[in-house]
């Protein structure tokens, strides 16, 4: 209980002594810079309109840049998807549909930027609307495996 008391009494001397000293014009200054300099290391930085907008320029031709690189990876996957399941090879074809409508979202040149980047297919003879057959099938016939999903309710 004592302790208590005499924190409390401490507290109350040290608010005491700061209100005394913020009438004078010194420690005063003293204090706004200080909050001043602190605001302004970690405070949230304002951007100008340009800034935001050579950032977003930089984060599309990022983006672009994955995006091309996963695209040319899943086109090298269908060159050689033959032997596997007809679920994956539809997969690895919605996956190249699905990179390409996002490529297409984002403009091919902006506007002083990245102009020497172009796209290339890995092969523009590709047919994606036939899987290709299983190697079980491949002898006997070249049809597409089928999934029976009938029973499913």
């Amino acid at each position: 209980m004592r302790m208590t008391v005499m924190v409390d009494l401490l507290v109350i001397a040290v608010l005491f002594v700061f209100a005394v000293a913020m009438t004078y014009q010194r420690p005063r200054s003293w204090l706004i810079e200080a909050v001043r300099g602190t605001a302004a290391r970690y405070g949230r930085p304002e951007h100008t309109p340009a800034w935001e907008l050579e950032h977003a320029e930089l984060w599309l031709m990022a983006r672009r840049r994955q995006l091309s690189e996963d695209l040319r990876r899943i086109e090298g996957l269908l060159l050689h998807d033959e032997n596997m399941s007809a679920t994956r090879q539809l997969g690895n074809r919605l996956a190249r549909d699905q990179l390409i409508a996002s490529l297409s979202r984002i403009p091919d040149i902006l506007p002083g930027r990245d102009r020497s980047f172009t796209y290339e297919p890995v092969e523009s003879a590709l047919a994606y609307d036939v899987a290709a057959p299983s190697p079980a099938m491949a002898v006997r016939t070249t049809s597409v495996e089928v999934l029976d999903v009938s029973g499913w309710r």
